[in-house]
């Protein structure tokens, strides 16, 4: 495109597919009935019995073919030297008689100027003087020139009608796509033999016709000829056209052996369906018998006889069904609109818009090609291809680097506190972290160490400081494992967050089994501690779920990943009551409720009321998974204290006494049933119910 040019191989070896496609469906040029061969074949040699045709039975053709009344016929073969002198004198008589024969020149030819090696003898004279001519031209040419010639025999040469180049010039990849329509003889041209035999039918001297370079040829119709509008023949700067192949060898033009066109015609009851074969036809003969070289690869078959070459032209003519291809200037606004609508959509979000316009864009390009090649329009869809897909790859590097500075902050801000698989689904989705919050359920996990503060005060700050990152490295992991986020680090304070930034359906149950994890890994831990003489740390863990506001929240310059709202405050405060019951991990009812049924082990523990809340809450304590092996006496006593703890909200105070009596039998030193015992016992000895009593009590600390 640098160089000015749209076109190139690759353009039309995809072009091949379309095109074969279009012909198979009848959307190719249409046949002409003024077309026909006849061919020269391997049972025409047998038919002689001779490795060689006699002159003389050619002249025998040309003599059947004339009563026959053709309108033309053109030879694919040159007869170059003389033969057997009577034999050559037949054709030459059956030629002259016939009177409208082509008899081709093979010219050798080359992209570069160079003037043509003339020799001696008639038919080079009249190649000079009756063969060439001067088209009016416009535009800058770089045709082919010719440099030598493979001319007929001088006797044949005189005898003919006239003539023109059968030679044929393949595309780099070797097929035979395109053909010069006139080739430069030092400062003349010399037409290809269709365009040769269409302008003598059509009474147009070569001098007639207009050569646009690099855009067409104009053949005119005026009051002297029959045509009825121009005919137009699209051609590139070397004056080369696409070849317009109706249909495949098989399926082309009629086809009729020449043995069997003489027996035929020997036979009278046969000559009349000759009549209608041949009468007014444009011939053509060539051999197509086994071994002739004459043979190459065009975008409907591997291998065809190229006399295909000039049927295919001269069809051209005769049906107006020459193809044209998009012009540098409406190719490039074709790309350019395309990248524009791809440039718009990477605005838009999400992203799969724009590659979903991408993979549009692209459809639409075979959509407009195939649509333009049954309109014998020619699309350079390699170049479009190429060049789209430039942009589109463009425009994904770009906003790469356009988002690199958002990609980087995600990872800065959550690689150490979110799982791998979230982060990369941030980056996937960095909408997700604009700024601002957003209400969502989901469970936030507290954790904070039991008496951290005087287990700090008695040890040194770096040993403590290794201590404390040792603990945090534990927990976070933990955490992470199960797909938590790690929202902040206060002291030895954990707070973090379940379901978020990345919806999970079970946050509530991850949320639990880190907390357990959490506790299983710390016995683990403790005897390591104690081995090196180290604190034995336990922390106690909070948990709750409910409607929280997550998102960036604080300026627009300076923001963190957080939850804000009462949720959050009530799962802090159910971390700091784990003290008043000597339990580790508390969860409260909205959470409770949350959890897969038959996956954890449970007890109510009781009815609260946090600080600065009046609304009583049920919390639980949980104590492990249903898949665990429990201890029969642990599990005793949390029926027991479970039965004691219904019995009580109903009321009935002396038997759910009894039963937090016995609940404490089987652990004296349990909290929770000596708090209940002393609740009941204040209610009992005042004889008086509270009002609004509800069952629940007040934590007057945080």
């Amino acid at each position: 495109m640098g160089r000015g040019n749209v076109w190139s191989r690759y353009n039309f070896q995809m072009l091949d597919s379309f095109y074969r496609y279009a012909v198979q469906s009848g959307h190719g040029p249409p046949l002409s009935p003024k077309i026909a061969y006849v061919l020269i074949t391997n049972d025409s040699y047998d038919y002689v019995d001779k490795n060689i045709l006699d002159r003389a039975y050619m002249a025998k053709v040309n003599d059947v073919l004339n009563k026959l009344g053709v309108a033309a016929l053109a030879y694919d073969i040159i007869f170059a030297r003389p033969g057997k002198a009577d034999a050559d004198q037949c054709l030459v008589k059956s030629i002259q008689d016939l009177g409208n024969v082509y008899l081709p020149i093979g010219l050798d030819c080359s992209n570069q100027k160079r003037s043509f090696k003339w020799e001696t003898g008639s038919a080079y004279e009249r190649f000079r003087f009756d063969y060439l001519f001067k088209p009016i031209e416009k535009g800058e040419s770089h045709p082919f020139y010719a440099v030598r010639a493979l001319m007929q025999a001088d006797k044949f040469s005189r005898a003919a009608f006239n003539s023109g180049h059968i030679s044929a010039m393949s595309d780099p990849d070797g097929v035979f796509r395109h053909n010069a329509m006139l080739l430069r003889v030092d400062d003349s041209y010399f037409p290809t033999l269709s365009l040769s035999m269409f302008l003598d039918y059509a009474g147009i001297s070569f001098d007639e016709i207009t050569v646009h370079w690099g855009e067409k040829i104009v053949i005119p119709a005026t009051k002297h000829n029959f045509l009825e509008t121009d005919i137009i023949i699209p051609i590139d700067n070397q004056g080369r056209t696409f070849i317009p192949y109706a249909q495949d060898w098989h399926n082309g033009f009629k086809k009729m052996g020449i043995h069997t066109l003489l027996q035929y015609y020997d036979d009278k009851n046969l000559r009349g369906n000759l009549t209608d074969f041949f009468e007014g036809k444009f011939v053509f003969i060539g051999d197509v018998s086994s071994g002739i070289s004459d043979l190459g690869q065009t975008p409907l078959e591997h291998s065809a006889s190229l006399i295909e070459m000039h049927t295919a032209l001269l069809n051209g003519l005769l049906t107006h069904s020459f193809y044209a291809g998009w012009s540098f200037e409406k190719t490039l606004g074709f790309i350019l609109a395309m990248g524009t609508i791809l440039v718009l959509s990477a605005f838009l979000k999400p992203p799969w818009i724009f590659y979903g316009t991408g993979c549009l864009v692209f459809a639409a390009v075979i959509g407009i090609a195939w649509f333009d090649i049954i309109q014998f329009s020619l699309v350079p869809v390699f170049t479009i291809f190429s060049s789209t897909g430039f942009i589109f790859l463009g425009l994904i590097i770009g906003s790469e680097i356009i988002v690199s500075k958002d990609r980087a902050f995600i990872k800065s801000a959550f690689s150490r506190y979110v799982p791998e698989k979230v982060v990369l689904k941030m980056l996937s989705n960095p909408e997700l972290l604009n700024w601002g919050g957003e209400e969502r359920i989901i469970t936030v996990l507290f954790a904070d160490l039991e008496n951290f503060t005087a287990i700090s005060e008695k040890m040194k700050p770096a040993d403590l400081v290794t201590l404390l990152n040792d603990y945090l490295t534990e927990m976070t992991d933990i955490v992470l494992a199960q797909g938590g986020i790690i929202d902040k680090y206060q002291g030895d304070s954990i707070m973090a967050e379940f379901g978020a930034p990345f919806d999970y359906a079970d946050h509530a149950d991850r949320a639990v089994k880190a907390g357990l994890a959490m506790q299983q890994r710390l016995k683990t831990l403790r005897s390591i501690w104690r081995s090196k003489g180290l604190p034995e740390l336990r922390c106690r863990v909070g948990i709750n779920t409910g409607p929280m506001i997550i998102g960036n929240l604080g300026s627009r310059q300076i923001f963190d990943y957080t939850v804000i709202g009462d949720a959050v405050n009530l799962a802090s405060r159910l971390e700091g009551a784990n003290k008043y019951y000597n339990t580790y991990l508390m969860i409260s009812e909205f959470t409770h409720a949350a959890l897969t049924p038959g996956m954890f082990l449970t007890r109510i523990l009781d009815s609260i009321k946090v600080k600065g809340k009046k609304e009583a809450v049920n919390v639980f304590e949980v104590y492990g998974t249903c898949s665990e092996n429990s201890n029969m006496d642990h599990e005793s006593y949390y029926q027991i204290y479970n039965h004691a703890f219904e019995t009580y909200l109903v009321q009935e105070f002396a038997c759910a006494r009894d039963l937090f009596l016995r609940a404490l039998s089987l652990r004296p030193d349990d909290p929770a049933s000596k708090n209940m015992i002393t609740r009941i016992d204040s209610i009992v000895l005042k004889n008086k119910m509270p009002i609004n009593w509800d069952g629940s009590i007040a934590l007057t600390e945080k």
